[in-house]
């Protein structure tokens, strides 16, 4: 099977998965799927960059980093497990229980004490910075996506993905066919500006068919293509800043989880930018973004 035939497979079964978790946090555990979908994925893209940082001579504390970053997106977990065991209470206000600063500061802490008590000071600072580089690249910013689908509802986190995710597969087909100059060949050789702006293109069909479906009260034109394009840069950046990484621990793809499209650490790297991005911009836009 070729690798267009493989991508379009296996492309095809991830849409069905995800179709299948919007429907379910919509209809039948609203916050909770959203948050175990992307727990779990996270903590598969952390363990995935740790091995690539210990093939790399790096040594993070794999188990620890994993356990930090697990205390982490429990945090992020919690209120909506508390929320759907009172389902007649509205929806808990994540100010009061979400303070993710403070949450990511026991997991900083917990791997410095860690360190002090493992009483090796060699290399220390390489072990632990690796350790917490997997901790904040991952599971930290991945944690935008349940802040999305918390503070600014359902629509918005399906546009995310979908504008994210469209924007992946429109780079894929532009850059094959018309791609000729290279954009950062010193990061990722094979992407080019044609592939980019390829998946700008796609990233904005996708918002349009989201606003005009998935809300029930449209953003304006100009707050869901400004969010289009910022998320789009977003993903951009994410997809170039895992191809950094890996280029930089000398590997190809995360891991051989599925065929051409990689590990799970491939299949998230659009949204370690694209999410805190679009957090950011709707939490400053002006007018309605929920």
């Amino acid at each position: 099977m070729g690798v267009l035939a493989t991508r379009l497979k296996f492309g095809s079964l991830a849409v069905a998965v995800v179709v299948g978790l919007f429907w379910l946090d919509r209809a039948l555990l609203p916050y909770l799927t959203t948050g175990v979908a992307v727990a779990l994925f996270a903590l598969g893209a952390q363990w995935e960059l740790y091995k690539m940082l210990d093939q790399a001579g790096l040594r993070p504390h794999i188990r620890l980093g994993l356990l930090a970053g697990g205390y982490y997106l429990f945090t992020r977990i919690a209120p909506m497990g508390e929320w759907l065991l009172s389902r007649g209470t509205p929806a808990p206000d994540p100010q009061s229980t979400y303070d993710a600063g403070a949450h990511l500061a026991v997991a900083v802490v917990f791997l410095l004490v860690a360190g002090v008590l493992s009483r090796r000071p060699e290399d220390a600072p390489r072990r632990i910075g690796s350790t917490l580089a997997g901790l904040l690249v991952v599971p930290f910013l991945l944690g935008y996506l349940i802040e999305i689908r918390f503070y600014h509802g359902w629509a918005w986190l399906v546009f995310l993905v979908a504008v994210a995710k469209s924007g992946d597969s429109a780079a894929f087909f532009a850059g094959r066919y018309l791609g000729k100059h290279k954009l950062i060949p010193e990061v990722s050789p094979n992407k080019t500006w044609e592939g980019a702006l390829g998946s700008l293109a796609g990233s904005l069909l996708a918002a349009w068919i989201v606003v005009t479906t998935a809300f029930v009260e449209p953003p304006s034109a100009a707050l869901w293509v400004s969010a289009a394009v910022v998320t789009n840069i977003g993903a951009q950046f994410g997809d170039l800043g895992e191809s950094l990484l890996k280029r930089g621990c000398a590997v190809k793809d995360s891991s051989t989880l599925l065929p051409v499209m990689g590990g799970a650490f491939d299949m998230v790297d659009s949204f370690l930018i694209a999410a805190p991005v679009l957090r950011v911009f709707l939490a400053f836009a002006p007018g309605p973004a929920s």
